[in-house]
């Protein structure tokens, strides 16, 4: 039979164990204790005082390889086995992973097989997964709990019949009972006996609160080994009795926090006795949802991308002269390495478009161990920031994972480092705790930009910042090079891109900029733009970064009215409009009288409705995916409105697009290609700026076309099927 003794911490757990272990001893069982507590101080009175290796420092010391049982493994009293499970040291690393790690070693040896009995000595209360080991269904046949009559110690008490109805439900029976150890209190007997009767658990043994056990402890040994008749001896006499035969088992029947209050204070009858605990748990997280559908971060949610760790990561290196460490084991920075990088790579190799920042990311890890896991990895982070440092970057960036932020790796501590000429920034994500890859990328934004900017920069005139770009977009750099020439053509300068790719002194001279550009009007960049205003009293432009010709024009004339260059603006227009019209009469000699049917989601297309009207063609049908169910707002000419149907079935979609059959499709989502000869295409996510953002589509539609016509498409269909169907 294997025991295991719970209860809180500082309620005599050790004494409780050490005792009904020598007891067993006395009997001529062969027993084993095993201490799970990071003090380990369980078997010192069964070793006469001495304090033996622990299975973490052995592991720590000869790793899982180099360790065997021996090195842990002593003998006490009458033969009784000790080990003792330790733990990191106070204020770091995970003593429950720690636990794990201990059974995970001890497992390995059959040790349980050649004892008669193993008595689990653990830790307070079941606080986490770690000290619930000991609980699992693979290893306790049984659980005592001991408590006294005090209120928190039966709070604790019943917190563990809880972790045990995790484990069991009420499937299982291993609770035998409780162990009343007295404190000699006011109402104490009543108090665990109200408790007691209201959880279904008999009180096996009454402890009585003695002077023998201070004298035991002083001569280093159990109450058992003390001489003569001592009437405390009988209690463990008793309990090895009961041990000694089988034991009757209970389910774990906890009370809701309102019922132990009232039951164990005696303030009256309890509302509901034995409640089962889900009833209890499905109340609270249906009251939590409650809360959450009417909170502000329920209203805008969006979809999950990825924990907060990954969007402060991808966000961080577009510093560009910044060293980023991930600050946790190897496989997530590998990971979020990979998310980062494989758009440059797949851009690179299929369209020759270079992405330096997703190419080669300045991107480190600390690379957290089991040890670090289990000991903490605060050490190891210090070593690694402090040869950062001596690189002389920009800023050193640390982002904690999921396990840096369990284990309780004090984060901010490590800005301590930071030198006169380089700045720590701490970023303490823990993982997906702080959120999701959206939450991740705004803390990242704001929290660089707080550390970093200087709010009494000299303004520089004539300057603007760009805010919000879509920084891992295959067409980012060529769009805000095309963006850059317009402004260029203004006289005005691009102070800063937070974040498209930027330097730690460009973030420095943030607030130089008069005035600042979003990069488009989405909810997550109009986030962004509010806390900026409100933060830093940022002015902005009303329109954000144009596409098309008329959104271009309309962007030029609001930056000369900002910057008194209003004949300059006009002038610019004038030639991005003979541009353009060279562009379209260049596409229109193929592309006039061509059908098209578009399906799109609800958002303003006029810049590509205008070039494809401009170009000749018409539109046989305008179809428009309302998810959101707002008013649609494709188009701002009202002209225009009643070409446009809403989206109600893609079936009725398909069918639409058999009868008309239209010479291109294109949509904002992919459809499937139907058996005309029509060509089919998508609508970018993010457009190309400027005047020629709907042009580069329609001379695609060019390519597309020809490419058709010389029957490419069939010569693959050939060699597909003779070397792969």
């Amino acid at each position: 039979m294997e025991i295991a003794v719970y209860g809180k911490g500082g309620i005599g757990k050790s004494t409780i164990s050490a005792n009904i272990t020598a007891a067993l001893a006395d009997k001529g069982l062969r027993v084993l204790q095993i201490g799970c507590d990071p003090k380990h101080d369980s078997t010192r009175s069964l070793m006469q005082g001495e304090r033996i290796p622990t299975v973490l420092d052995v592991l720590r010391e000869k790793g899982k390889d180099g360790a065997v049982i021996e090195d842990v493994l002593r003998t006490g009293y009458k033969g009784c086995g000790c080990i003792e499970a330790g733990g990191p040291q106070p204020g770091v690393g995970c003593a429950g992973r720690g636990i794990i790690s201990a059974f995970e070693f001890l497992g390995k040896y059959s040790l349980r097989e050649s004892y008669d009995r193993v008595i689990y000595d653990v830790l307070g209360d079941v606080v986490c997964g770690g000290f619930a080991v000991p609980v699992r269904r693979e290893y306790a046949d049984c659980v005592f709990l001991v408590t006294s009559g005090e209120y928190m110690a039966l709070y604790a008490a019943n917190n563990i019949l809880r972790g045990i109805r995790n484990f069991d439900s009420d499937r299982y029976s291993r609770v035998a009972g409780i162990i009343y150890n007295e404190r000699k209190l006011e109402d104490e007997d009543a108090r665990v006996r109200r408790f007691a009767d209201a959880v279904g658990l008999p009180v096996l043994a009454k402890v009585p609160r003695s002077e023998a056990f201070a004298l035991a402890e002083e001569r280093n040994m159990t109450l058992m080994q003390l001489e003569g008749a001592l009437p405390e001896k009988k209690v463990f006499d008793y309990m090895a009795e009961l041990i000694s035969s089988p034991l009757k088992m209970y389910t774990a029947n906890p009370l809701t926090d309102e019922d132990h209050e009232r039951i164990v204070l005696g303030k009256g009858s309890p509302a509901s006795v034995c409640v089962p605990f889900e009833a209890e748990t499905m109340k609270e997280e249906a009251a939590a949802l409650q809360h959450d559908a009417a909170s502000p971060a329920a209203v805008r949610r969006r979809p999950l991308y990825g924990c907060a760790f990954n969007g402060a990561a991808t966000t961080a290196v577009h510093l560009t002269d910044a060293v980023v460490i991930a600050h946790g084991p190897k496989a997530c920075a590998f990971y979020t390495w990979q998310n980062i990088s494989s758009p440059g790579r797949r851009n690179i190799f299929n369209r020759g478009v270079l992405m330096p920042s997703s190419i080669s990311p300045n991107f480190e890890s600390t690379n957290i161990s089991h040890n670090e896991a289990v000991f903490g990895g605060m050490d190891l982070l210090r070593k690694k920031v402090k040869r950062a440092l001596d690189r002389k970057p920009g800023a050193v960036i640390v982002i904690s994972t999921c396990v840096s932020g369990i284990i309780g790796d004090d984060l901010a501590s490590i800005e301590e480092l930071s030198t006169e000429e380089v700045p720590v920034i701490a970023l303490a994500t823990d993982g997906d705790l702080a959120g999701d890859y959206m939450e991740g990328l705004r803390m990242a934004q704001e929290t660089i930009l707080r550390r970093l900017a200087d709010r009494d920069a000299e303004e520089v005139p004539m300057s603007v910042n760009i805010i919000g770009e879509t920084a891992i977009a295959s067409n980012a750099e060529s769009n805000f090079q095309v963006i850059k020439n317009l402004l260029d053509m203004m006289g005005i300068k691009v102070n800063c891109r937070y974040f498209g790719g930027c330097t730690t002194d460009e973030l420095r001279g943030f607030m130089s900029a008069p005035l600042n550009i979003l990069a488009a009007n989405t909810s997550d960049a109009l986030e962004l733009k509010e806390h900026l205003e409100k933060e830093y009293g940022c002015r902005f432009l009303d329109a954000p970064l144009p596409i098309g010709l008329q959104a271009t024009s309309e962007w030029l004339m609001a930056l000369g009215e900002e910057f008194d260059c209003r004949e300059r603006a006009r002038e610019i227009i004038q030639h991005e409009r003979r541009r353009y019209d060279e562009a379209i009469e260049r596409v229109s000699r193929k592309l006039k009288g061509k059908r098209v049917f578009l399906t799109a989601i609800n958002a303003r297309m006029d810049w590509l409705l205008d070039t494809v009207l401009d170009a000749g063609m018409e539109f046989c049908h305008i179809g428009v995916l309302n998810y959101m169910r707002t008013p649609l707002i494709v188009t701002e000419n009202p002209d225009r409105l009643s070409m446009i149907s809403e989206i109600t079935s893609p079936v009725d979609t398909a069918k639409l697009q058999k009868e008309l059959h239209p010479d291109i499709v294109i949509s904002a989502y992919t459809v499937p290609k139907g058996e005309d000869e029509a060509i089919y295409d998508v609508i970018p996510m993010l457009p190309d700026l400027g005047i020629l953002s709907a042009v580069v589509i329609l001379e695609r539609w060019i390519s597309l076309m020809e490419t058709n016509r010389k029957g490419s498409w069939e010569n693959d269909r050939k060699l597909f099927e003779k070397y792969y169907s």
